[in-house]
Parts: structure tokens; sequence; C-alpha cells
């Protein structure tokens, strides 16, 4: 009895390795085949064609990532296919997915910014913090990463300390001196009162009318409506509106199909 069980549970890791390698297969064909559209697209002469060969390709991407195949490349790649589809939201959502995941991914941040410079002029866009102000920027360093870099750093600093009480040198000292240093400004940027409880989020309907409240008969908040691609901070949703904060500091509501958030809550 003891052996049968043995023989049905290799049995039945067997279709199971066999079923997952299958389904990797399938995956890389299905990529292989979304960047085909996407070259196809390219070469097309025709703009409706290219413009459905690029829809077609932003769509073969997309159901990887829905599949569960969420890597910087690939939300690069469907950046790039809804760009080219003239679809600006998901491109810009997808661009910034694509930095969520690795921050130095050059294409994608290259792209992002290429998208902002093409909004219309009155359009509020986010400025790229340099230098110190970088780390408060919760669009270039993520507050999960600050926090992991502040613990890490607080870590290295207590090791220093130790070290150097225990062997009285110099470099100890200096060394942890730096390491909470380090530690100072990305706790202080993590916790900083205008990152908090503000998640990015991107305009994606074509044309969405910013209003003054929660209401379609509020007044307009802008004389023109905000265009897909639009970068806000998503303050606050209530029933079918959400509360946006753009990148100059005004509040505004939107309809909440309208928005949608980078992070996305994986329950």
């Amino acid at each position: 009895m003891t052996r049968l069980r043995t023989l049905l549970m290799a049995a039945a890791g067997l279709v199971c390795l066999a079923s997952f390698e299958a389904h990797a297969l399938d995956r890389e064909a299905r990529l292989a085949e979304a960047a085909d559209a996407y070259a196809a697209a390219l070469s097309e002469p025709d703009r409706s064609a290219r413009l459905d060969g690029f829809a077609r390709a932003q769509r073969a991407f997309a159901s990887l990532v829905e599949d569960g195949v969420a890597t910087a490349a690939l939300y690069a790649d469907l950046g790039n296919a809804a760009l080219q589809a003239q679809d600006r939201g998901s491109a810009v959502l997808a661009y910034h997915r694509a930095l969520r995941l690795d921050p130095d991914h050059r294409a994608a941040r290259q792209n992002l910014e290429h998208v902002r410079s093409r909004l219309p002029g009155w359009v509020p866009r986010p400025e790229a913090a340099k230098g110190f102000e970088g780390l408060f920027d919760d669009r270039l360093l993520p507050r999960p990463a600050r926090a992991r870099g502040a613990a890490l750093a607080f870590l290295l600093g207590a090791l220093g300390l130790v070290l150097a009480m225990r062997d009285r040198r110099g470099a100890w000292r200096g060394f942890s001196a730096f390491a909470f240093i380090v530690w100072g400004v990305l706790f202080a940027s993590t916790f900083a009162e205008g990152a908090r409880d503000r998640p990015l989020a991107v305009i994606v309907a074509a044309e969405t009318p910013a209003r003054s409240a929660d209401s379609a008969h509020s007044a307009l908040a802008l004389p023109e409506p905000l265009p897909s691609g639009v970068e806000v901070d998503l303050l606050e949703e209530r029933e079918s509106w959400a509360r946006v904060r753009l990148s100059n500091g005004r509040d505004v509501w939107v309809r909440r199909s309208s928005v949608a958030p980078v992070d996305v809550d994986p329950g």
C-alpha cells in the first residue's frame, strides 16, 4: 500500500511538472507572437492597419500580464505597444509599473518622459526630482524600497558601531556614522507627510472632465477635460468618484472608471 501511494504521488508530480513546462512553453509562444505582431505593425504602411496591429500587440502583451507574467521588460513592451496604438493612458500606466519593478529601466523612463513632453502645455506634469530631492519622490524611489534601504542602513550602522567599540578604529566609526546618516535620510523620506497615503495613479480615459465635487452636476474645476496619460495622486474614492491631486497641487474629482492606480492590490 505504501509503495502504491508513493508511485501515485510520483505520477502526480510528473503530471504537474509536465503541465508547468507546457504552460511555460505556451507563455513563450504567446510572447513571441506578441513581439511578432508589434514588429509587423511597425512595417505596416497603412495607418489604420498599423494602429490595428499595435492594438493587437497591446492585447497580446496585456494577456500575458493578466496571466501572471509581471516583468519590467514585459510592462515596457506593453507600454510601447499601447503608445503606438495611441492609448496614452495605458502606456503611462505600463511604464510606471515597469519602473516599480526596475527603477533603472532606461527605456521605460525615457518613454515616460517622452509621453509627458507630448501632453498639452496646460496639463500639470511632474518634474523629475534631482539629487537629494529624489529620495523624497515616490515616483523615482517608491516608499517600500526606501523603507528596506532604511532598515539595511540601520543594521549596517549598528554593525559598524559594534566593530568600532571592539576594535577602536576610526574607519569603523566613520562607516557607522555614514550608515546612520543614510538611515536618517531614508527614514525621514519614508514617513514624510507629503508622501503618505497618496498612491500614484494615471488618467486612462481619453477625456476626463475634472469637477469641483463628487457630482456630475458640480462645477468644472478645469476649463478643459484631462487627457489620458496625466499622472495624479489618488487621495480618496467615493462610490463612482475619485478625488485626485494634480502635479501642481490642485485637487479635483473625476470618475473612478477614468483613473487607474499604478500599484495593483494582489488580493
